[in-house]
């Protein structure tokens, strides 16, 4: 074969496993260098691919991709700094246990450190940030082809592993770069007529669940029994099976359920919106937990963590299924890497004392702070940033998906929302790392993958962040329908100490920003509304929830006003706990 040929079919060897094992959508960008992988992912029938002029976009888009579907998308591109462009994704994916796979096009050796065009050094390029990274070699008939379906076979097992993250094939390609058809006969693939002959992997990994073994399981059932004021909290999680398990768990034990909007758990209407107590320091004054079970991972409100810490109570349990660390503070006295699943079923019927919290009282609290919070939501008053999130968790539907910018969208969904969904309802955020780069992208990817509608609630400031993104709407088998809270700046600013200094808070902080949404939505042929009033957003919501089209749903108001109407409602929330949580 000369090496067009073997370049062709080493290029359509690689796509043909991706897909055998699982991962057949592809997110491709155009170059040149890539053109060997680009033309096989075109010449195979199975693969399912998307193009995106902008890697950055397009790795954020297989985040989302990972995030509805569990598995990995296949980022490709050409050589230089279109790999790196794919990097704060694969930090997102890497710190929040999301499966991809970047397969970069790479000069070949002899163009390396010459001052070659268009060459960078791509080999672990993403250091520690890779579950495993590959040098693969030029493609030649002096190599085994096993060894290259082993090591693709590889490269999945990793990125969807314990803990799933992502994995980077770097592939060198010397020119000449078009495909050309190789011939079936040649010896060089002699050993791989089985594989060629089949449809099937040429090999599978399996990864068992970690069951909870007998000690974990009595030492974890005697603190449970033993404990006089217990706690569980569920953080971020990756299933809704965990998610339910452990809500079951609490409801059975009759613990208090912290439940994390990154749980799922939040929004249920078995589960109490403790977020709403956490904030006031009358309920960190008088509820002491002397255990903590925290399941999972992360949590986006500062609240539980000050309180733990406050409490300090005598044993703080953290239980995830791999062994990655989770303790900010430094201050979990046990560890236990099991199943989230199997253990909090395990646990069921450990103990029958009551949980050291009058729950009639705290049940009439969250009656009247849900009453505080519908206040905002007045149908002739504007809408709020507080009342935006407050009216999409009373109005999505379980055929509907929702997606989270960081900053105050996730922080307001988290502290305001209504828990009315019967089931799991399982919320895209990128707390990773908790940027705002890449929500558009990730908002879609998150979208196309779970074949579902998707609301998105996002900032101005992350809006600007991904606006090219906006082109990719327009192809999208399912819409989004995203609501920008449009505040003229970084609004989350207001609420830190640095807004006192009023010399450098307004130009080097809250950076306000004077660009028209409507015009960015109209250059990019998405619908566009601005609802004004409470009534007008819920009217345009729900139009906007049963159309076929995407949708920006703009919503005005003022740093200022926002910081105001936050410490108003706390403060009358204060107050009711104050008066049934003491």
């Amino acid at each position: 074969m000369n090496n067009r040929q073997i370049t062709t079919l080493w290029s359509s060897i690689i796509i043909e496993e991706l897909i055998r094992q699982g991962a057949d959508f592809f997110c491709i960008s155009p170059g040149s260098r890539s053109t060997p992988l680009t033309a096989a992912v075109a010449g195979n029938l199975k693969a399912r691919r998307k193009i995106f002029p902008d890697e950055r976009s397009a790795a954020f888009f297989a985040l989302g991709h990972a995030r509805a579907t569990g598995k990995p998308a296949i980022l490709i591109c050409t050589s230089g700094t279109a790999v790196a462009n794919y990097f704060p994704a694969v930090v997102e994916a890497s710190m929040d246990s999301q499966p991809m796979i970047v397969l970069s096009a790479d000069r070949p050796f002899e163009l390396l450190e010459c001052g070659a065009n268009q060459t960078i050094r791509q080999e672990n390029i993403f250091g520690s940030y890779t579950r495993w990274h590959m040098q693969l070699p030029i493609p030649s008939t002096e190599l085994p082809p096993k060894a290259l379906l082993s090591t693709v076979a590889y490269a999945i097992a990793k990125a969807v592993g314990s803990p799933p993250g992502p994995v980077h094939l770097n592939q060198p390609f010397r020119e000449p770069l078009e495909p050309e058809a190789p011939d079936p006969e040649d010896p060089w693939l002699n050993p791989l007529h089985e594989w060629l002959d089949s449809t099937e992997p040429s090999s599978r990994s399996l990864f068992a669940e970690k069951r909870p073994d007998i000690e974990a399981l009595s030492i974890l059932r005697g603190l449970l029994a033993k404990a006089d004021r217990p706690l569980i909290i569920a953080g971020s999680m990756q299933r809704a099976e965990e998610s339910e398990a452990v809500a079951e768990l609490a409801l059975d034990l009759q613990i208090p359920l912290y439940g994390d909007l990154s749980s799922g758990v939040r929004l249920m209407n078995t589960t109490l919106p403790w977020q709403q107590a956490f904030a006031t320091p009358e309920f960190t004054e008088q509820f002491k937990p002397d255990l903590v079970l925290h399941f999972g991972g992360r949590l986006i409100a500062k609240h539980p963590a000050a309180a733990i810490r406050k409490w300090n109570p005598k044993e703080y349990i953290v239980i995830r299924p791999d062994a990655e660390r989770y303790s900010p503070d430094h201050n979990v006295t046990l560890s236990i890497e099991r199943s989230i699943l199997l253990t909090a079923k395990a646990l069921k019927g450990c103990r029958s004392a009551a949980s050291g919290i009058n729950m009639g009282q705290a049940k009439t609290f969250f009656r009247h702070a849900g009453e505080a919070i519908d206040g905002e939501t007045t149908g002739t008053l504007p809408v709020t940033e507080i009342s935006a999130a407050r009216l999409v968790s009373t109005l999505i539907s379980s055929s509907q998906r929702l997606f989270l910018s960081n900053s105050m969208p996730v922080r307001d969904m988290d502290s305001f929302a209504c828990n009315l969904q019967t089931e799991c309802f399982i919320t895209g955020i990128n707390r990773g790392a908790s940027g705002i780069d890449g929500i558009i992208s990730t908002a879609a990817g998150f979208a196309s993958g779970g074949q579902k509608p998707v609301t998105l609630l996002i900032g101005d400031i992350a809006f600007l962040h991904d606006l090219n993104a906006l082109a990719l709407l327009g192809s999208m088998d399912v819409p989004l329908q995203i609501i920008v809270l449009n505040n003229n700046g970084g609004g989350i600013f207001s609420f830190l100490p640095v807004s006192a200094c009023k010399e450098i808070f307004e130009t080097h902080f809250a950076a306000p920003q004077n660009y028209s949404i409507k015009s960015a939505a109209e250059t990019f042929g998405v619908e566009y509304s601005n609802p004004h009033t409470n009534d007008e957003f819920i009217a345009t919501y729900k139009k906007a929830s049963t159309s076929t089209r995407s949708t920006v749903i703009e919503v005005n108001g003022t740093r200022e006003d926002n910081l105001l109407r936050h410490r108003s409602l706390q403060a009358k929330i204060n107050t009711l706990a104050a008066e049934y949580l003491t």
